[in-house]
C-alpha cells in the first residue's frame, strides 16, 4: 500500500492530478492480483489517496506452471510489502500522472505541491541510512521506523522492514517517477524479466534526476546488476542525457556572447533557422531528421506547409521519449500522428525506415561518432537512405578559441574538424556516392577562424 497526501489548497486538486474522482473507487485486475485506488480524505485543506495492491501468491506460482515446489513459493512477504509489484501497480493506476499529463488543469502538472507519501511496509535490508541516501537527494525529508518481526515476540528482534514517510514539495509527476523506479531498487527479488525495456524505463522515468543522483551507480546496479550489458546501456543513455544538459548550458553561453547588451540569437537557433530556410526553398514532401534529440528542429518543420511526412530518429531513449512528449504526439490527432513519427535507432546500421525521404537533416551529430565508424555512417545515409538532399552541420574546431575552449567543444565529441578537414571529407563522400556539395558557415564570422558551425549541402 501507498498513501499520498497533500495540504495544497485546494487539496482536492490531487484528484485532477491523478485523474481520479475522489468520490469514486478505482479498481482494476492485473496479472498478479488487483489494484484499488480510493480517497480516504478529500477536504479543502487535506486530501489523501490510498493505492492498495492485493497480490494472489498462489496465482503467481501456478500462472508460471509451477504448481509443485517449496512452500516458500506460496508463503512469503510479497503480498504485504512494497515491492516491484507495487511499482507496476502504481503505473497501472496513475499512468497519466506519471507521464505528467493533467487534461483538465494542465498548469497543475507543472506546479510543485507539498506531498507526504507513506509506505507502511518497505523492505530495506541495508538499513535506514540507505533510505535517506536514496530519497533525501531528491528533496524529501525521510522518516523511517523499523518494524519488529512480531510485536508479540520482541525477542525475535527487528525485521528488514520500515514504515516510511517521505515529505517534500515536488511535482507530483516527479514523486510518482521516484517511487516507480526506486521501489524495485529496494526489492531484492524483482518479479519481472529484465531486458532492454528496463533501460528505457530507467532513462525515461529518471529524466531530470537520475543522472545527477549521488547514488546513481548503486541504483543502476540494484536495477540491472544481473545484466552487465544493460548496465552499460543505461550508463551510456544517462551520459547522453548529461551531454544534452551540457549542450544547453553552452548554448546559453553563446546567447550571452557579444560586447553590447543587445540580445543575441543562440548558435543552436541560428543553425535551425538556416536549415528551415533551405527546406522552405526546396519545398520537399518528406524530411528525416537524424539525431533529432528532443525534437527542437522537428517542432519547426511541422510549421512548414507542404511537408506530409517527418521522421525523427535518435540513438538515445531519453531523447526519443522527450521528443514525443514535447511534440505532444500521444495526445495529438490522427493527422499529426500520421505526419510525424519519432523512432529509436542508430546511424550506424542500415534501416529501411530511413528510405524514401527527399531531405535528410543531420545537425551537430556526426562529431559524436567514433571516427573509425564514419564509413558505416556514410553507407547508411548516402548509399542506403540516399535522400535527394542532405543538410549536415558540424562544429568548426578552429573557432573554439573564441569560446576560450581548449580541445573539443563538448565532452561527448569524438572529434572536431577544421574547415579544410570537413570540406575534404565531404568532397570525398559526395564523389563516392554521386552527390554534389556546397559549403557555408553558420553563425557570426570571425576574421581568422571563420564561423562557429559549418554546413554542407549535398544534392543528387
Amino acid at each position: 500500500m501507498i498513501l499520498i497526501s497533500t495540504r495544497h489548497r485546494p487539496a482536492t486538486d490531487l484528484g485532477y492530478l491523478l485523474h481520479k474522482n475522489p468520490n469514486r473507487i478505482f479498481a482494476r485486475n492485473v496479472t498478479f492480483g488487483s489494484v484499488t485506488v480510493a480517497f480516504t480524505e478529500a477536504r479543502e485543506d487535506l486530501a489523501t489517496v490510498a493505492l492498495l495492491l492485493d497480490i494472489d501468491p498462489v496465482h503467481l506460482v501456478r500462472g508460471r506452471g509451477e504448481a509443485q515446489g517449496s512452500v516458500a513459493q506460496y508463503v512469503n512477504d510479497r503480498p504485504y510489502v512494497a515491492s516491484s509489484f507495487l511499482s507496476v501497480a502504481l503505473l497501472e493506476a496513475f499512468r497519466s500522472a506519471v507521464q505528467g499529463r493533467c487534461t483538465d488543469r494542465p498548469e497543475l502538472a507543472e506546479t510543485a505541491i507539498p506531498l507526504e507519501i507513506r509506505i507502511p511496509v518497505l523492505p530495506c535490508r541495508s538499513g535506514k541510512d540507505w533510505l535517506q541516501r536514496l530519497f533525501e537527494p531528491l528533496g524529501y525529508q525521510v522518516a523511517a521506523a523499523r518494524i519488529p518481526l512480531d510485536s508479540e515476540f520482541p525477542e525475535w528482534g527487528d525485521g528488514p522492514y520500515f514504515d516510511v514517510t517521505l515529505s517534500g514539495t515536488l511535482l507530483l509527476r516527479d514523486a510518482l517517477r521516484h517511487l516507480y523506479l526506486l521501489l524495485p531498487v529496494l526489492d531484492a527479488k524483482k518479479h519481472y524479466y529484465m531486458d532492454v525495456n528496463e533501460v528505457t524505463k530507467l532513462v525515461s522515468k529518471g529524466e531530470g534526476w537520475l543522472a545527477a543522483h549521488p547514488e546513481k551507480d548503486w541504483i543502476l546496479r540494484a536495477s540491472l546488476g544481473r545484466k552487465p550489458s544493460l548496465m552499460r546501456a543505461a550508463f551510456e543513455q544517462l551520459a547522453n542525457a548529461e551531454e544534452s544538459l551540457a549542450a544547453e548550458a553552452l548554448e546559453a553561453d553563446e546567447v550571452a556572447e557579444g560586447e553590447d547588451d543587445m540580445p543575441r540569437v543562440s548558435l543552436h537557433r541560428q543553425r535551425h533557422e538556416r536549415i528551415v530556410e533551405i527546406i522552405r526553398r526546396l519545398k520537399p514532401k518528406s524530411v528525416v531528421d537524424l539525431g533529432c534529440g528532443d525534437g527542437k528542429l522537428i517542432r519547426e518543420l511541422v510549421k512548414i506547409r507542404g511537408i506530409d511526412r517527418i521522421l525523427g530518429m535518435d540513438v538515445a531513449f531519453y531523447e526519443v521519449e522527450k521528443a514525443i512528449r514535447k511534440l505532444n504526439l500521444e495526445d495529438s490527432g490522427p493527422r499529426m500522428r500520421e505526419r510525424v513519427e519519432i523512432v529509436h535507432g542508430s546511424l550506424l546500421y542500415r534501416d529501411e525506415r530511413l528510405a524514401g525521404f527527399e531531405v535528410c537533416t543531420i545537425v551537430e551529430v556526426i562529431e559524436h561518432l567514433d571516427a573509425p565508424r564514419l564509413a558505416a555512417f556514410e553507407k547508411v545515409v548516402f548509399k542506403h537512405a540516399a535522400p535527394k538532399t542532405i543538410l549536415l552541420t558540424t562544429p568548426n574546431r578552429e573557432y573554439n578559441p573564441v569560446y576560450q575552449i581548449e580541445g573539443l567543444r563538448h565532452a561527448d565529441h569524438r572529434f572536431e574538424w577544421t574547415r579544410d578537414e570537413f570540406q575534404e571529407w565531404a568532397a570525398r563522400v559526395a564523389a563516392t556516392y554521386e552527390y554534389t556539395v556546397e559549403f557555408e558557415g553558420v553563425g557570426e564570422e570571425h576574421e581568422l577562424y571563420g564561423a562557429p558551425s559549418q554546413l554542407a549541402v549535398f544534392t543528387k
